[in-house]
């Protein structure tokens, strides 16, 4: 803490089914905090969603709601834009919106985590019938706060309850979690709470406008209240509060990836038993935290801290490791790749994939030596080795093997690569072999440098300038113009020329300087 100069942390860990360690360690604020202790309460961002799912699940439970109906049947109003598909409303689902399948953007245009004022809830759920869909409906996975926000809205909507006040009767109050809410009001009243801390910025706002997605706050003590009612799949204490048969569907992976509703998942050896790990983390407006649970072993990790800090994210990962190594014997790789049958593909099918890839975890270069593919991020080089010509995989640390697919290119889409673990998937963008583009005189309007603003102070520079007949925002190449003005970048972001204030992903574009 002292080293990444994280203010307070708050930790809580379940072993064989027990609390065994709940504490507060450092302080609420760096200027005039009190001691963070086990009732400190802390945002907990995008772990919000596990609990947002959760309540979902209770209102399947009661009838409230059908994870597969048409979210039209509760919001018959809503509309979207798409250049995919008319309607697209009608074919999103509340499963597709907690698994981040719907096909929405991550941000919306009032209420992101880019603007400095609260805005209401209703009016950020208005606002995202005016973005675009990235992909179509269904298609991929794709982190999206919206989606999360939106089934939180349908909840609310159903139960004429506001979205805070029905988790604290259906979830919060069952399960005895008196220091948990999803009010922002009950948090700034609170005088035991934790304080944000970004770096460059003297303060962030204390309001958060995404509820569902990133608004909820908790204590340590009551993380532990979480992990048990996970890790006894429903039940606290004996009491069932949700049916384990919905339990096991929010956590089924029915649609494949490593994402199901509300929860990330990895499976794990160790020794000769198969663990899977159950998992959000969350992070923004100066506070991160990681959820961690393991039903199989009866183990649960919770940390939250103050503090957009990268390295708190490996709190009690060692911790982790130690105790499930400990009982069940060492880490070792579940699917080796030393097991998979290789075969070598052709010259062609290998250079049909040599580019330059954006995703949202990372980015590279795909490159082809002596008839190897490799992908070159930052300094490291993974090696592709493939067991089909479009089914490959890298190896990890651990030498397991990380499987992707190699999907071509449509007349609406470049190629991308889809990986099991979601956050690696990729989207082709450029490359040495692209025929030139159309390099429309009409552009020459939108060129220049643009600022970011987050909170009030810059924070990202955007030149938008031409290369090989396209635009290009930075290095990501505007891949579509659907009419004049309005732009898509390879992976799916709309760029929105068309309006006095140009938009990025729905963020607002600051004009720096003309080219």
């Amino acid at each position: 803490m002292a080293r990444e100069k994280i203010p307070g942390v708050a930790v809580c860990l379940i072993y064989e089914g027990r609390p065994t360690w709940i504490e507060g360690l450092g302080a609420t604020d760096w200027k005039h905090g009190r001691r963070v202790n086990d009732r400190t309460i802390f945002s907990v961002q995008s772990v919000s969603k596990n609990f947002t799912a959760t309540a979902i699940m209770l209102a399947v439970q009661r009838g409230l709601l059908d994870l597969d109906e048409p979210i039209t049947t509760y919001l018959p109003d809503f509309s979207i834009h798409s250049r995919f598909e008319p309607a697209p409303a009608g074919k999103i689902t509340l499963r597709l919106l907690l698994s981040h399948r719907a096909g929405l953007t991550q941000e919306a245009p009032v209420g992101n985590n880019y603007d400095p004022e609260f805005t209401d809830f209703e009016t950020h759920i208005r606002s995202i019938s005016d973005t675009w869909l990235r992909f179509p409906v269904g298609e991929r996975h794709r982190y999206s706060n919206l989606g999360v926000d939106l089934a939180g809205y349908i909840l609310q909507t159903v139960t004429k309850t506001p979205f805070a006040d029905y988790l604290k009767a259906a979830l919060f109050d069952p399960l005895g979690m008196t220091d948990t809410t999803a009010a922002t009001g009950d948090y700034v009243r609170r005088a035991d709470r934790a304080v944000g801390h970004t770096m460059g910025y003297a303060s962030v706002p204390l309001r958060i406008p995404l509820i569902p997605s990133g608004g909820i706050y908790t204590s340590a003590r009551d993380m532990a209240t979480w992990l048990h009612f996970h890790l006894n799949r429903g039940t606290v204490n004996g009491k069932v509060v949700l049916e384990e048969r919905l339990w096991r569907e929010m956590h089924s992976f029915s649609l494949g990836g490593d994402y199901s509703l509300g929860v990330a998942r990895a499976d794990l050896r160790y020794g000769t038993t198969s663990i899977r790990l159950l998992n959000h983390n969350g992070g923004g407006f100066g506070f991160g935290c990681v959820l961690d649970y393991f039903p199989e072993a009866q183990l649960g990790w919770a940390v939250l801290f103050n503090s957009e800090n990268s390295a708190a994210y490996q709190f009690g990962a060692g911790l982790v490791d130690e105790l499930l190594s400990h009982r069940f014997g060492p880490r070792s790789a579940r699917l080796p790749a030393a097991d998979l049958g290789l075969i070598e593909p052709q010259r062609g099918q290998l250079e049909r994939l040599v580019g330059h890839y954006i995703g949202r975890a990372l980015s590279g270069d795909m490159k082809l030596d002596n008839d190897r593919l490799g992908m070159q991020v930052g300094t490291a080089l993974a090696q592709f080795r493939f067991t089909s010509p479009v089914d490959m995989f890298v190896v990890d640390p651990m030498g397991e093997a990380v499987l992707a697919r190699y999907f071509p290119p449509t007349p609406n889409e470049p190629a991308h690569l889809e990986s099991a673990i979601g956050d690696y998937s990729l989207d082709y963008n450029d490359g040495p072999n692209d025929l030139a583009g159309p390099n429309e005189p009409d552009w020459e309007r939108f060129l220049g440098t643009y600022q970011i603003y987050q909170w009030h102070q810059p924070s990202e520079k955007v030149i938008i300038h031409r290369k090989n007949g396209y635009l290009y925002l930075n290095d990501v190449r505007l891949f579509v113009e659907l009419e004049p003005g309005l732009f898509f970048t390879s992976d799916g972001e709309a760029v929105d020329f068309r309006h006095r204030q140009p938009t990025w992903r729905n963020i607002r574009l600051e004009r720096a300087e003309p080219s």
